[in-house]
C-alpha cells in the first residue's frame, strides 16, 4: 500500500515506525483511560483532555530528543494537534482551527520545505551545541511561568465564554491589520530568500567563476 502512495521512500520508514511506536504507547493509556470511564472515574471531556495531554507529552519530547530534524518537525505537529484539542475542550473552536492551520500545518511544513530547499541530507541530524546551559536556563523559567499562572488561574467556570467569528474577524483584520500583513510580508521574504539561495548555480554561473578564479 505505501508503494502506491506518491512518497519519498524515506517516509515509508517513518510511517510505519512512527505508528507503531504511537500505537504501543498510546494502546495501554487509552485502555487504562477507558476503563476509568466505564468506573465512573473519570468523564468524557476529562478522557479527552488525558488523551490530548498524552499526545503534547510524547510529541514535545519527541520534538526536544529525536536527532532527525524531519522526524523532529513531524513530532512538533503531533503535539500542536494535541493542543488544538485543548482548545476544542475550551470551546474556542477558532483558535484551534488556527491552531491546525497556522503552527501545525503553514510553520511545521516551512521547516521541512526549508531543509528540503537548502540541500539537506536525506537523514540530517542535529549536532550539539553550546546553547544547551541556555536553553535549559530558559526552559526551567518559562516552566515557572506557567506552573504560577496555572496555580493562579480560576478552573472550572460554570458556562464557557464563546465570542463569536465575526468579533474575530473585527479584531484580526480590522484593529490588527497592518501587524497581520506586516507578518505575511516576512514570511514571504523568508520563503523568496530560501528559494534563492537553494537556486542551483547556473551554467553561466559556473563559468564566470572559473574565469575569476
Amino acid at each position: 500500500m505505501l508503494d502506491r502512495l506518491p512518497l519519498p521512500a524515506q517516509f515509508d520508514r517513518i510511517i510505519i515506525a512512527g505508528g507503531t511506536v504511537a500505537g504501543l504507547v498510546m494502546a495501554p493509556i487509552l485502555l487504562v483511560l477507558i476503563a476509568l470511564l466505564v468506573g465512573d472515574q473519570i468523564s468524557g471531556p476529562e478522557l479527552v483532555f488525558w488523551l490530548a495531554f498524552t499526545v503534547i507529552v510524547i510529541g514535545a519530547l519527541g520534538t526536544v530528543l529525536i536527532p532527525n530534524i524531519v522526524h523532529a518537525a513531524l513530532a512538533l505537529i503531533a503535539a500542536l494537534l494535541g493542543v488544538a484539542g485543548i482548545y476544542v475542550l475550551l470551546a474556542a473552536e477558532f483558535i484551534a482551527l488556527v491552531q491546525v492551520m497556522v503552527y501545525g500545518g503553514g510553520v511545521v511544513l516551512l521547516i521541512i520545505f526549508g531543509l528540503m530547499m537548502t540541500n539537506a541530507q536525506d537523514d540530517p541530524i542535529v549536532t550539539d551545541g553550546s546553547q544547551k546551559p541556555f536553553a535549559f536556563i530558559v526552559a526551567l523559567l518559562l516552566g515557572g511561568v506557567f506552573v504560577a499562572a496555572a496555580l493562579d488561574s480560576q478552573w472550572g467556570a460554570e458556562t464557557a465564554a464563546v465570542i463569536p467569528f465575526r468579533d474575530f474577524g473585527a479584531r484580526l483584520f480590522r484593529d490588527f491589520m497592518v501587524p497581520v500583513i506586516l507578518v505575511g510580508l516576512l514570511l514571504d521574504i523568508a520563503l523568496s530568500g530560501g528559494i534563492v539561495n537553494a537556486r542551483p548555480p547556473l551554467h553561466g554561473d559556473d563559468e564566470a567563476e572559473e574565469s575569476g578564479s
